[in-house]
């Protein structure tokens, strides 16, 4: 590790707060996966497959409702879930314990590449940043990828430190295993292995080329694997949804040729939920600069695999967008650390040298302390608890088609199973829905109910003002509002979207059903439909049968 040799003094005594910072992230951690926030729709998606299959249709078949998981993380989570049962915290117990092996790595990683004032800033940065901590209750592999990173990158610097056979044989097993908990981990292998081949010690470079080989082949088989366990239909999907976190080409503007710095800077918005993301990415290429300058090995095996990431979502093979890039997350903050350092060194008087680093730290935590544990999106079970309270003999409960997935897992603990709802359907144009809804003149008592709100759709504002023109609105349950870290970026922080209620209708009132109709119902020009993708494939679209099917249709 690089010491405050540059001509200066510590002004803090890391090695003593770097532990005290680690605890405070391991119980941010442990609070959000202790506090049990309801599973939000991809956690749904991805727990139905892991409860219902049998291991070796987990490992060998397409998962359902669009999901895409490494084989080792299914394997570990099925293993817990066989173990333990099939709650949130099971499903999420793999995730905080790679949470927390993460506060530990990066802190060796941080030791072997920074001053120790870098490292302070980079561990304090990690482990108190929200948008981190959150995915500590996240039953995906994202925490596992952001581990497998730092795995990886801690033993490629400990071989360059000490280029000993026994660190070799670490490495090479280290990568051909770990490739298989974490798709991103191509990336890791390919940028690592081009920065020791291109920067390592010369004499050892050929007693690696059987490692490097070995790496190679374990990435092919394992981007063979993944490509075989995706449908056509799921591809086109993925490359639709994803579709923001690809660079547009050819460029045909300013902005698109800036696109990689732009989608770095949301990197800091849209993940860590940090204000001012641009400094921060100028803080992040400050950082480069100086560490490249200091150590030309260790720059590259942090920032070739963001390269080569980046130049994966150029090419619109992997899109550098919110959670699925969560694994660069803790070069980027080892990067504005080394950046926040520099700047310090290089500033007089002294004053300004112990500020700069501070003034990294202290937005995220400004953040923090304004927005806490426990971070919740489209927590739908306050409101299915008080539907069931409410709800009486003989009542519709029309179901907004992307909750489906919400009331498969917890409708049953509330006497809502999807076989006693009017699950709705993913109509091909927005009237459609109003035709849906029209089956329901006449009743009294019809309780419509979302349990998500896919954002940029627009579907339900004009549903619900059909029903207040033809219906009277009788009661109304809402839930908590989602405050997750990261969920929305670009400055909506902590926002009000509410995308789990319940409202109550009565629609038998023969003169408002006479003033307007499916067909008749104005409809805002600001809606633009936007579903033909969507329902198509994807976690959102109703794979049971429903209201529109033949079979549950009733008089």
């Amino acid at each position: 590790m690089l010491t405050e040799s540059e001509g200066r003094r510590s002004w803090v005594v890391p090695e003593r707060a770097i532990p005290l910072l680690l605890l405070a992230g391991a119980g941010l951690r442990v609070w959000q996966y202790a506090a049990n926030p309801a599973l939000w729709l991809d956690e749904l998606a991805a727990a139905h497959n892991v409860i219902t299959r049998p291991l070796p249709g987990l490992l060998t078949e397409a998962l359902s409702d669009g999901q895409i998981a490494p084989p080792g993380f299914l394997l570990i989570t099925r293993a817990l879930v066989v173990v333990f049962g099939s709650s949130e915290y099971a499903l999420r117990l793999f995730s905080l314990l790679c949470s927390l092996a993460a506060l530990l790595f990066l802190a060796r990683v941080a030791r072997r590449v920074l001053a120790p004032t870098g490292a302070l800033v980079a561990v304090a940065l990690f482990s108190l940043s929200a948008g981190v901590a959150v995915f500590a209750a996240d039953a995906k592999q994202y925490p596992c990828d952001v581990l497998v990173v730092l795995v990886l990158t801690d033993l490629a610097l400990g071989w360059l430190e000490a280029p000993v056979r026994r660190r070799r044989v670490a490495l090479a097993a280290g990568g051909a295993l770990l490739v298989w908990f974490s798709q991103p981990a191509v990336f890791v292998l390919a940028g690592v292995g081009a920065a020791l081949l291109l920067a390592g010690p010369p004499k050892e470079r050929r007693a690696l080329v059987p490692t490097l080989l070995l790496w190679a082949a374990m990435a092919a088989l394992s981007v063979a694997y993944a490509r075989a366990r995706m449908s056509p239909g799921l591809a086109s999907f993925m490359n639709w949804f994803w579709r923001d976190g690809f660079m547009p080409w050819p460029p045909h503007s300013v902005q698109d040729v800036l696109w990689p710095f732009t989608a770095m800077a949301d990197v800091f918005d849209q993940v860590l939920d940090f204000p001012w993301p641009t400094l921060y990415l100028a803080l992040a290429l400050t950082g480069v600069a100086s560490l490249l300058r200091r150590s030309r090995a260790e720059a590259l095996v942090l920032l070739l695999p963001v390269g080569l990431t980046l130049a994966a979502a150029i090419a619109h093979a992997f899109p550098f967008r919110v959670r699925v890039v969560l694994f660069v997350v803790p070069t980027l903050l080892l990067l504005v650390a080394e950046g926040a350092w520099r700047l310090g060194t290089l500033l007089r008087p002294r004053m300004l040298e112990r500020l700069v680093p501070l003034a990294a730290v202290l937005p995220p935590l400004v953040m923090l302390a304004r927005n806490p544990p426990v971070w919740r999106l489209d927590d739908a079970r306050p409101v299915f608890a008080e539907l069931q309270r409410q709800r009486q003999p003989g009542d519709v409960v029309y179901v907004y088609y992307p909750s489906w997935q919400a009331v498969r897992f917890y409708g049953e603990r509330y006497g809502m199973p999807l076989e006693a709802v009017d699950l709705g359907s993913c109509q091909p144009e927005l009237r459609g829905y109003l035709r849906e809804l029209d089956r329901y003149r006449g009743r009294n008592r019809v309780w419509f109910v979302n349990a998500f709100e896919p954002p940029r759709i627009g579907e339900t504002a004009p549903m619900l003002a059909y029903l207040d023109a033809i219906g009277v609105r009788k009661a109304t349950i809402e839930g908590p509002r989602t405050n997750r870290p990261g969920a929305t970026g670009q400055g909506m922080r902590w926002t009000s979207r509410l995308g789990n209620y319940a409202h109550l209708y009565d629609l038998s009132d023969p003169i408002r059903l006479a003033s307007t109709s499916a067909e008749l119902q104005h409809l805002p020009p600001s809606v633009k439909y936007v579903g033909v993708p969507r329902c198509l494939y994807g976690p959102i679209i109703p794979q049971v049968p429903t209201v529109g099917d033949a079979s549950r249709l009733t008089e």
